[in-house]
Parts: structure tokens; C-alpha cells; sequence
């Protein structure tokens, strides 16, 4: 039977997202149910089972958070609910601390200093590169048209560019001789 095992998650905020980083390397099977409440999240890597539900301080926005696996962790941007509020106190509801739930130094900065600092740590977390959580956190298939639609249209766009730019170097060509 495998093991069961809590990984390190650390977490950061700024006024509007909460960032959270689970750091384990080469995780699979990611299984990622996120409520306006809580994150359940489990996955498996070298024959160990990762596992963690986290009760939020507050509320967030499923609809307008997002996730990614890189390979080396993977990332969650969660919107807050009441962005107009201060800074959560912490991250859980409950008081007491869980082990494996540890602050983001690296993306740290007081309230106070938001507006100088707010990227701080952030600069590798392109909310392009994430994906939302329709359907148990899988990519939005109306997503994934989108962009292949959009690719076709680049692709067909630089073909007529090219169309285009091929008569003018004739006739520049029979300018120049």
C-alpha cells in the first residue's frame, strides 16, 4: 500500500490573489477540487501519494482562480473575494498550524509596501500559463478551441502577409535592375 503524505505548500498574498506553491517535484494525477471555502488537492510521484485540503481564512473566486503543474511544483492563483478587505491574517480558518504549510518568502511583502512591491517574487507567474477550474480543474475545452482558432487565424494572417509581400519584392527587384 503507498504511503500518504502531506507536501510542503507555501503560500503568499498580495490584496486581490492568494499564491500558493506545492513543492514536489515530477507530480502525476493531479486531483485539484477547489470551493469558494477550500482546496482539496492530491497527486502522486515516485510511488508516494501527496495530499493536503486547506479550510481558506476567507473566500475566494473559483471561477477567476487558477492552477498549473511545471514539473518542478505546481501553482495555484486564487482570487479573493473581498478584495476591498486588508490582508488575510492567515491562509487557514483554523487556528491551530498545520506542519507542512509554510510562508513564501520570496513573494512576501507587507500591506504597506504593495504598491512599490506588488510583483515581488510573481515575476514567473503568468496567469496565462495556468488554467481555471472547470470541470476538477481541467482546461476549459471552449479554451483550447479558442486557441487553436486564434493559431489558424495567426497562421492564415501571415500567410497573406507573405502572399502579399512577394509581388512588392518582384516589383522591387525590377526597380532596382
Amino acid at each position: 500500500m503507498q504511503k500518504t503524505i502531506n507536501p510542503i505548500v507555501k503560500w503568499a498574498q498580495r490584496k486581490d490573489n492568494i499564491f500558493l506553491t506545492v513543492e514536489v517535484r515530477d507530480l502525476k494525477d493531479e486531483k485539484v477540487e477547489l470551493t469558494s471555502t477550500s482546496l482539496k488537492f492530491s497527486a502522486n510521484a515516485e510511488g508516494v501519494n501527496y495530499a493536503f485540503e486547506i479550510n481558506f481564512f476567507a473566500e475566494v473566486i473559483v471561477e477567476e482562480s487558477k492552477w498549473t503543474n511545471y514539473g518542478v511544483n505546481v501553482r495555484f492563483i486564487l482570487s479573493k473575494k473581498d478584495q476591498a478587505a486588508s490582508y488575510w491574517t492567515r491562509l487557514i480558518k483554523e487556528t491551530h498550524k498545520l506542519q507542512y504549510l509554510q510562508v513564501d518568502w520570496t513573494k512576501y511583502i507587507d500591506e504597506d509596501d504593495e504598491a512599490e512591491e506588488g510583483g515581488k517574487g510573481l515575476e514567473d507567474w503568468n496567469a496565462n500559463n495556468f488554467q481555471g477550474f472547470d470541470g476538477q480543474g481541467q482546461p476549459d475545452e471552449d479554451d483550447e478551441e479558442e486557441q487553436e482558432q486564434e493559431q489558424e487565424e495567426q497562421e492564415q494572417t501571415q500567410e497573406e502577409q507573405q502572399e502579399q509581400a512577394e509581388p512588392q519584392k518582384g516589383q522591387e527587384e525590377a526597380q532596382n535592375q
